[in-house]
């Protein structure tokens, strides 16, 4: 069967080439009725207008690049990808992830960039791009959107939760329920960037502090790096440890996310730690594990922020102007029943 063209729907249509590729390509200058005509002879055909052929005209090559940090596979990033894939697809972008598994990983993306050309717009997802990488981008003239990246430097528009506030709930449940020690578990592996994830204990702190707890009533447990650890359970062990060691052993434990929060739930009980009778456990997603496990924890929704900042994306573009470039959307504390009152306090 031969390969349908251009011409073949401009014949059926009955209008001339140029006329259809204007159409296809959703340019001024088409009447709705003959824009109609000239999708129903496409579709009719079952033509698909080239993209590389609509990027020459239009100068635009209808790709996104959606910078990802460490894994595309992870509950977080997964579903921000997600939400990001479902705004742009629809409008005819390719979504293209690029995996930063480390920094070389970044440095070789911005090394050929700028000689390609071939974005139309950049997302980076929940890390912090350094200084000379949003000076490429801005000789570029590419828009960048952050999604919950840790600041806002050198972006055009982010779409992301505050974290540091987000820390602030867990903390003063905490301090309701009478636990006067408390702990902040990061999670054992550590990305190569800024991430988000890690402005966490900084809030933790931050709202502690506020609500008088001293310096010998706080443990921060920090990433574990260059262990030599075989696995999982020997790095929860080890914080368990820490946790059951400390002279003013802790109460309340706020940690990182959900995947170590469970981790380190499973890890306490095997040591006949009870939870939440002697230790109360939050986590920060609420992801899939948080009700199975029945898992006090921070809600987020990265699909909707993957949305969001589609939709900035899509906008800048376009070249409209954002009335909220810089967005931060909410955030709640589930209860469930990893946390209880510490007894004696008399709540």
């Amino acid at each position: 069967m031969a390969r349908t063209t251009i011409s073949d729907v401009a014949r059926l249509a009955g209008v001339s080439v140029s006329t259809v590729s204007r159409a296809l390509r959703g340019l001024d200058k088409v009447n709705p009725e003959t824009r109609s005509r000239v999708q129903h002879a496409a579709e009719e055909l079952h033509f698909s207008f080239s993209k590389s052929a609509s990027s020459l005209a239009s100068g635009k090559t209808m790709r996104v690049a959606v910078l990802l940090p460490d894994a595309i596979s992870g509950w977080f990033v997964s579903h921000a990808f997600e939400g990001v894939y479902e705004t742009l697809s629809v409008e005819g972008y390719d979504v293209i992830p690029y995996v930063m598994w480390g920094k070389e990983d970044l440095s070789r993306f911005f090394h050929t960039l700028p000689g390609n050309q071939n974005v139309d717009a950049i997302i980076v997802v929940s890390f912090n791009l350094d200084e000379e990488e949003c000076r490429v981008l801005a000789d570029m003239t590419v828009p960048v959107i952050g999604l919950n990246t840790p600041s806002n430097e050198g972006l055009d528009a982010s779409y992301a939760i505050d974290d540091t506030t987000s820390m602030q709930a867990p903390v003063r449940l905490l301090y309701s329920l009478g636990h006067r020690s408390l702990a902040y578990v990061e999670q054992p592996s550590v990305s190569p960037f800024l991430c988000t994830s890690q402005v966490r204990s900084a809030g933790f702190v931050q709202a502690a502090t506020e609500l008088g707890y001293g310096d010998d009533k706080l443990l921060l447990i920090p990433a574990i790096r260059n262990t030599g650890m075989r696995n999982e359970q020997d790095e929860f062990s080890g914080i368990a440890a820490q946790l059951l060691s400390a002279p003013s052993k802790p109460t309340g434990i706020c940690v990182e996310n959900d995947k170590c929060a469970v981790s380190l739930m499973k890890e306490l009980r095997r040591l006949g730690v009870g939870v939440p009778q002697d230790m109360s456990v939050i986590g920060f997603d609420d992801d899939y594990r948080a009700a199975i496990m029945d898992l006090t924890t921070v809600h987020q929704d990265p699909t909707e922020l993957g949305r969001g900042a589609g939709r900035q994306a899509l906008a800048l573009m376009r070249g409209e102007q954002l009335d909220d470039p810089y967005h931060v959307a909410p955030t709640s504390l589930v209860l469930r029943d990893s946390t209880t009152a510490l007894s004696g306090s008399g709540n």
